[in-house]
Formats: structure tokens, C-alpha cells, sequence
């Protein structure tokens, strides 16, 4: 609850803990199809949504598809204004936009996991679960060659991503504000790196 992404969004705390129970609700239902939910055990101690770029086809069927449950995900979550009235929920919906997971069209055609949650219980944390999670989605990775990547916008989890081998690849910052979203992969292969060059051969996120 306390990440500066939802913070920045959210800032009175007495109502983000529901607002966030509405939006992740939803937010987990719209990506269920598309993803795996991992945890550590049936207590719960870390939990994580993993998106698999090979659920997912480019038709022109799928987009539509892909675009209407966006539109039904915004819909259904319009409960949250009677917490934070319309405005801000319509200005939550132009920052979750700006920091979103656009940046991933650098990847191209190639297949990837996509890291898009992971939460440790408080009580739970320092204690090795990140790694309980990270350990095996990571074994993937090198078994199949491909990449993993994953975003935040909490300088202080850089740190924490780095010593599991994940490599800043862009910095995405929003426009008025200190907010900034760091985008970072894990891949074995150095040759194959998704670099900044890279990054300036394709269509910039920022753009969108």
C-alpha cells in the first residue's frame, strides 16, 4: 500500500486501502487469462501475478478483445469514486497510463515473463521470500533462454532486483512530477541485451 506509485496517486491514506482492493481486484480478473499466480505457500507470505507473453497473440481479434476488457476493467472499477470522486479517478487512470507496461514493445516478437506484482507480507519481509518466488521463474528463464522483465517505481526495490541479475534498461519519468518508473530485464545472454541503443530504435513509451 505504501508505493510511491499508488502514494503519488492516492494520497489520502485513509481511503487507499479500499480503493486499492477495488482496482487490484479487477486489475488481477482482467490479466487472469494471460498470467500465473505464484506464491510461496497456502500462507501467503509473498505473492506474485507473472505475465507470459506466449498467452497472448497479435491478431486483430485479440487486440479488440484485449482493448474491450481494458474498457470493462475501467468500467467495473468506476466504484472507486465514491472514495476519490471522478476527477481523481480519471487522473489515476492518465497516470497508470504513463506508467504502464508500453515500454515492453522493445521486446518485440521475442517471448518473455513479465513480472507484473509481487507483494511480501510485511510481517514476512527480510525473511527470503523474494527469493522463494524470483528462484524458480528465474530457473526459467535460463532453462528456456528467454527474458524476464519487470517495472517499479520504488528506487529503494532497485537494489533488491539487481542482486537477482535484472538491469536497468530505461527510466520512464512522469511529466510533472518526481515520479519516475525504472524498467529492468533479466537475460542471460549480455550479447542479446536490450540496451538504451535498442530502446532508441524503437517507439518511445513516453509517446503513447
Amino acid at each position: 500500500m505504501d508505493d510511491p506509485l499508488y502514494e503519488y496517486i492516492l494520497p489520502d491514506r485513509s481511503t487507499r486501502l479500499d480503493v486499492l482492493k477495488i482496482f487490484f481486484q479487477n486489475y488481477v480478473t482482467m490479466l487472469y487469462d494471460y498470467s500465473d499466480l505464484y506464491t510461496t505457500s497456502d500462507s501467503l507470505e509473498a505473492v506474485a501475478l507473472v505475465f507470459r507473453s506466449k498467452k497472448v497473440n497479435s491478431s486483430p481479434l485479440t487486440k479488440c478483445k484485449d482493448l474491450s476488457a481494458i474498457l470493462f476493467t475501467i468500467v467495473k472499477s468506476s466504484k472507486i469514486c465514491r472514495y476519490i470522486g471522478i476527477k481523481q479517478f480519471l487522473r489515476g487512470i492518465f497516470i497508470l497510463r504513463s506508467m504502464s507496461s508500453a515500454w515492453l514493445s522493445i521486446v518485440g516478437e521475442r517471448e518473455y515473463i513479465h513480472l507484473d506484482m509481487l507483494v511480501v507480507q510485511q510481517k514476512y519481509r527480510g525473511q527470503g521470500f523474494v527469493t522463494k518466488v524470483m528462484k524458480p521463474l528465474l530457473d526459467e528463464c535460463k532453462k528456456r533462454n528467454i527474458i524476464c522483465t519487470l517495472e517499479t517505481q520504488n528506487i529503494s526495490n532497485i537494489k533488491l532486483y539487481e542482486h537477482y541479475n535484472f538491469k536497468i534498461v530505461d527510466v520512464i519519468k512522469l511529466p510533472n512530477s518526481h515520479l519516475e518508473q525504472y524498467c529492468m530485464v533479466y537475460q542471460l545472454s549480455k550479447s542479446n541485451f536490450l540496451s538504451r541503443n535498442v530502446l532508441d530504435d524503437k517507439a518511445s513509451p513516453r509517446s503513447l
